[in-house]
């Protein structure tokens, strides 16, 4: 894959009139020898080594593209960064280093875009570590502002963010096994830089292809939903965000809060239990009218019959006739996600505009996101008031502050408790959860990564456990001690709790995106203060 990269890069470069010692340096740069490429291409190396050969291609007004030991170093520390803090680790690199600006003083975009995507494909291991290499240097162009004129940088950073996209699409249609394919991310990169430049003919363009690969990845039920929507349209009236509310937490519990709303998006608190969206959706997930009209309090109730009922945020706000947008193929509107058992700030982008630029100002790590924990206090009291927590969630460097807002009974008894404000600075699947339990301090009630579990839920995990063990012929007699340390209104929460029902003790506490001045705050919910 490697050699065919090379071989299509140096091929490019002759093609694009820049020399052919300007393809011989892509292919010295990557420090591959010549015996490793075919018989072919090695007739082509030494056709590239010997400009003299080549004076029917371009040889005269030949701008030289900048392959020398520069490139190769810069090949290396991205490789370097990347294998340091992924993505963060590149964005920081290219930003403290003004990487593009330079680059950018000593050729046109073009030649920019191909000494960028040259060294990330240099700098990869893999399709995935290239894509995410791609998007961070992508990422870095969204705010290039650095030199004598701020307006000139971000224009030239706009296009060669454009120009980059344009060569990841010649290559991949080149060659796809030699480049991946642009993802939803990478387009919204592009599309963010290309606003910020005012480009907006370019940015059109580029939304409309996002929304083109969105509606081929959803399917027929996603134009049948749509569908169905618009006829319903001029039948529906618009609640105002008040009304609404009230309508949710009739039906789905006093827990959910409609937080902030624009034409843009709508920021809530979601309630514990409820689930962001399915992506199979089952009969407990559908909303009947018999359903609307028990008004069970709670998306997760069971019906009359026992049946169970799982309505995910994203159908109740749509059958509340609010407009999501439909980048995301998966759910309409989810921009990021949180867990079923945890409640707090959410944010669904209810444009496609919007939807392309909170999607780039996550990746560039713009929103700012806190969480409150309840855990048991650790028995030693080695917890510090406040630090940082640097530990990889799911083999991904991740980062995240904590700081000890509150303690509840004796920290130094089996039953203390302890109230973390933890605020992420990267945005890995589970990374509260997981930095807690790597800080010694587990979640409560949380049934991946804490012993300390409702006492029922325990004694079915601990019963599960014990007939697998039974049948290996290891039986287990141990008492599970760690029910003794809930304080007893934490073990009265039980008969409060529907059965089945994922329900923990974290809240997403506040949420802040300045791109669309949007600072808020949710309440905690009910079952907490209780």
């Amino acid at each position: 894959m490697m050699l065919m990269m090379i071989s299509f890069l140096a091929a490019r470069a002759v093609h694009r009139g820049w020399g052919c010692a300007a393809a011989f340096q892509v292919i010295r740069s990557s420090g591959v020898s010549r015996s490793s490429f075919s018989p072919q291409h090695q007739q082509q190396f030494e056709w590239w080594r010997h400009p003299s050969r080549c004076v029917g291609h371009h040889m005269s007004a030949s701008p030289t593209i900048s392959c020398n030991d520069a490139e190769t170093n810069l090949a290396n520390v991205l490789k370097a960064a990347y294998e340091d803090r992924e993505t963060d680790g590149v964005q920081d690199i290219i930003r403290s280093n003004q990487i593009v600006e330079q680059l950018s003083a000593k050729g046109d975009v073009d030649a920019v875009a191909d000494e960028l995507v040259t060294a990330a494909v240099e700098a990869s291991s893999s399709n995935k570590s290239l894509a995410a290499i791609l998007n961070a240097i992508l990422g870095s162009c969204c705010d290039s502002s650095s030199g004598s004129d701020e307006t000139e940088s971000i224009n030239n950073s706009a296009q060669v963010a454009l120009a980059m996209l344009e060569l990841i699409d010649e290559m991949h249609d080149e060659d796809e096994s030699t480049m991946i394919k642009p993802d939803i991310v990478t387009l919204s990169l592009v599309y963010y830089s290309l606003c910020n430049q005012s480009n907006q003919e370019s940015a059109q363009l580029i939304l409309e292809r996002a929304q083109q690969m969105s509606k081929k990845a959803a399917g027929s039920q996603r134009r049948r939903a749509l569908a169905a929507e618009r006829r319903k349209g001029s039948h529906t009236t618009k609640l105002d965000a008040k009304e609404a509310e009230k309508q949710l937490q009739a039906i789905y519990g006093p827990d959910i809060h409609i937080l902030h709303e624009s034409d843009d998006l709508i920021v809530l608190s979601k309630a514990a239990g409820q689930v962001c969206y399915h992506t199979k959706k089952t009969s407990a997930g559908k909303i009947s009218a018999k359903r609307k009209k028990a008004k069970k309090g709670a998306a997760a109730a069971p019906d009359d019959d026992g049946s169970k009922v799982d309505i995910s945020l994203e159908d109740s706000l749509i059958d509340m006739n609010f407009v999501l947008s439909t980048v995301n193929p998966v759910a309409r509107g989810i921009v990021h996600r949180l867990d079923r058992g945890t409640s707090g700030c959410i944010c669904l982008a209810k444009s496609n505009e919007a939807h392309m630029k909170l999607i780039a100002s996550f990746f560039l790590r713009r929103v700012k996101k806190k969480y409150l924990a309840l855990v048991p206090s650790p028995s030693t009291s080695s917890l510090e008031q406040e630090g940082v927590i640097d530990a990889l969630v799911g083999g991904k460097s991740a980062a995240s502050k904590y700081r000890v807002v509150r303690t509840y009974g004796d920290e130094s008894s089996s039953q203390g408790l302890t109230l973390l404000e933890v605020e992420t600075l990267t945005g890995r699947k589970h990374q509260v959860r997981v930095h807690c339990t790597e800080i010694g301090c587990p979640i409560i009630f949380d049934p991946l990564y804490s012993s300390f579990q409702p006492p029922a839920q325990a004694s079915r995990r601990k019963a599960k456990k014990d007939f697998q063990r039974n049948k290996r012929g290891k039986a287990d007699n141990t008492e599970d001690t760690n029910q003794s340390r809930f304080p007893k209104a934490i073990s009265d929460l039980e008969t409060t709790m529907i059965p089945g029902q994922e329900k923990f003790f974290l809240h997403a506490q506040s949420l802040s995106i300045p791109e669309f001045d949007v600072d808020v705050q949710a309440p905690l919910p009910g079952w907490w203060t209780e």
